[in-house]
C-alpha cells in the first residue's frame, strides 16, 4: 500500500514559483529545491519527473495566473485595455510587475543555454496567448473604426509582445519593476497615434 502524502503539490509548485523566478533554472540545484519544497530527490523525481517537470509546473502555475488574471480584460477589450496591461508591467503592486522582470522571458533567455524542447513550448505556448489577446483586442478596434484600416494587426500584435519582452528584460536588468517604463511610454503612445481621433 502506498504511504499518504505529507505535501500538497499546487503548494509545493507555488513556493517553488518565486525561487525559479528570481534564481532562474540552472542557479538552482537539486538541494536547494529540497529545502524550499520540503520535499526530497526521490519524490522530486516520482511528483514531477524531476527538477525540469518541476520548473515546468512552476512555469505552468505562473502562465496560468497572467493569463486568467492580467490578460483576461483584453479578451474582450480594445486599445484602452492593451494600454492598461502594458502599463501595468511598470506598476506598483501589479502581478505583471517584477524586479525580476517575467518568469516566461528569463525563461526564454536561459533556454538558449539549456535548450529544451519542453521549455520553448511552455515558452512559445504563453507568447502565443498574449498575442492572441493583443489581436482580438486591434481587431475589434478596426472593426468599430477605431483604427486606421491600412493597419497590419497582425504585425503590431506580434511587435508588442517584442515591447512585452523588452519591458521584462530592462526590469531584470536593473532589478527595478519600474525600469521598463520608458519603453511602456513608447508603446502606448504607439497605440495612440494608430487610434482614429
Amino acid at each position: 500500500m502506498a504511504r499518504p502524502k505529507s505535501y500538497i503539490v499546487e503548494e509545493v509548485v507555488e513556493r517553488v514559483v518565486y525561487a525559479f523566478w528570481q534564481h532562474g533554472y540552472q542557479a538552482l540545484g537539486l538541494r536547494e529545491l529540497e529545502r524550499l519544497t520540503g520535499l526530497n530527490q526521490f519524490a522530486i523525481r516520482t511528483e514531477f519527473g524531476g527538477k525540469e517537470g518541476l520548473y515546468l509546473a512552476a512555469l505552468e502555475f505562473y502562465t496560468q495566473s497572467a493569463v486568467t488574471t492580467a490578460m483576461q480584460p483584453m479578451r474582450d477589450g480594445g486599445v484602452p485595455e492593451i494600454t492598461g496591461f502594458l502599463k501595468s508591467l511598470v506598476t506598483d503592486g501589479s502581478m505583471t510587475s517584477s524586479k525580476y522582470g517575467c518568469l516566461v522571458v528569463n525563461t526564454g533567455i536561459e533556454n538558449a543555454r539549456v535548450g529544451s524542447v519542453r521549455l520553448e513550448e511552455a515558452v512559445r505556448h504563453y507568447w502565443d496567448e498574449l498575442e492572441s489577446c493583443f489581436l482580438a483586442c486591434l481587431q475589434k478596434a478596426l472593426s468599430e473604426g477605431k483604427l486606421d484600416p491600412s493597419m497590419d494587426v497582425p504585425s503590431v500584435a506580434k511587435g508588442l509582445v517584442s515591447g512585452v519582452m523588452g519591458v521584462h528584460a530592462q526590469n531584470r536588468l536593473d532589478q527595478s519593476n519600474r525600469a521598463g517604463r520608458f519603453l511602456v511610454d513608447v508603446l502606448c503612445n504607439q497605440l495612440k497615434a494608430m487610434e482614429k481621433s
